[in-house]
């Protein structure tokens, strides 16, 4: 495995002394994201464990300008580990899903995370086939509620159409329409969520956004999720199937501090799911349906010094909140991190987490206690 990661920063290195553009129509694009990262682990069946690795997130690919008006891309992704758990190195074009519940591809795994076909005409685009979709609350830990394809490094995708849209007044409209493959979501999807129900291959995501990073209100937007027959609200498929219905909300302010350029960003992103599967579904409880709310505050001191920022974000999100790739179910929260942005290109981040259950699972004896930390370079191109 250590040789395998040696090989890929070889490759990495080439393509990006590579990166500029081939002709007026070919160009290379990509990032590369390498990092230490460990674990320490109080799991819910009272044992102990921890785990130490260097990661690589390899994302190298092609992208074609056909015309003023349309492009095309095509990348390859792969993420590799030098920890025993780590699969071989393996390649596949997946049309199937990702497994429910995981956050992605498995450490060795690789793709094309992206094949899509871009037409802009005016203030619209529309984007089809296999891309990535995210959005985040902003800020030095940027982390979404509801849609975040690949964060850290990890890898997922969106399968469907992306229409988006810019009014004069500079509120963009976000509309997506999602293929889900009966095995299961191309993008993270918390249990209970499932699609073996024909009625849930296609999902419906909706935003309405506003930001200005250089005003006193950085961020306004609201987000409506649709997933049709996708809730499976007895943890299986043969008990009840319902529609999953989410909504969220973000907003961002920020102030100057002093004179030098620091400022102080306050961000907020809460969302709210009306119907949850049980908590006997989840293991949670022995009545009633799972809690629906998410929530996440962040504290943001921007350019402390020149490029240089920490933030701290707490969170909470309910059992019966399912959507987030950022945020575990059931959990609290809790995250400093941070952020060198040495080039426009190149950043430096230091993150420290804790997350623990909020609710003991009915079937366990502890809750869960994760602390974390990961020193991580990330060069795009």
């Amino acid at each position: 495995m250590t040789s395998m990661l040696a090989a890929g920063v070889l490759l990495t290195q080439s393509a990006l002394q590579a990166a500029v553009p081939i002709n007026d129509t070919f160009s290379l694009t990509g990032d590369v994201r390498t990092g230490f990262y460990t674990l320490n682990r109080d799991d819910r069946d009272g044992s102990t464990s921890s785990k130490d690795e260097w990661r690589l997130r390899l994302r190298t690919g092609l992208q074609a300008t056909i015309n003023e008006s349309l492009s095309a891309r095509v990348r390859f992704a792969g993420r590799y580990s030098t920890h025993r758990s780590a699969a071989d190195p393996e390649f596949e074009l997946y049309s199937s899903g990702i497994t429910p519940g995981s956050d992605g591809l498995e450490m060795g795994q690789s793709t094309f995370d992206e094949m899509w076909l871009n037409y802009v005409q005016g203030p619209w685009s529309l984007r089809v086939g296999r891309m990535q979709t995210k959005l985040e609350l902003v800020g030095v830990a940027k982390k979404s509620l509801d849609r975040n394809d690949s964060p850290n490094t990890d890898i997922a995708w969106t399968d469907g159409l992306y229409f988006k849209h810019k009014g004069v007044n500079g509120w963009k409209t976000h509309a997506i329409v999602q293929y889900n493959p009966k095995e299961g979501a191309t993008q993270v999807r918390r249990k209970t969520l499932g699609f073996a129900d024909n009625n849930s291959r296609v999902s419906y995501f909706l935003a309405y956004e506003k930001t200005d990073k250089k005003a006193a209100i950085v961020q306004r937007s609201l987000d409506v999720t649709y997933l049709p027959s996708a809730l499976q609200s007895d943890g299986n498929t043969t008990g009840r199937i319902d529609d999953y219905l989410a909504f969220v909300g973000r907003f961002a302010a920020q102030w100057p501090m002093g004179t030098g350029g620091m400022k102080f960003l306050l961000a907020g992103e809460w969302g709210y799911a009306p119907k949850t599967p049980s908590n006997i579904a989840l293991k949670l409880g022995a009545r009633g349906d799972a809690g629906g709310n998410a929530a996440q505050v962040s504290f943001n001191f921007m350019d402390i010094a020149p490029r240089h920022s920490i933030g701290v974000v707490v969170g909470k999100v309910e059992g019966g909140w399912l959507l987030s790739p950022d945020f575990k179910n059931n959990q609290y929260l809790y995250e400093t991190r941070y952020r060198w942005n040495i080039t426009k290109k190149q950043r430096i981040e230091i993150r420290v987490r804790y997350r623990t259950d909020i609710e003991q699972p009915t079937d366990k004896t502890e809750k869960r206690e994760d602390k974390d930390l990961y020193a991580r370079y990330t060069h795009k191109f």
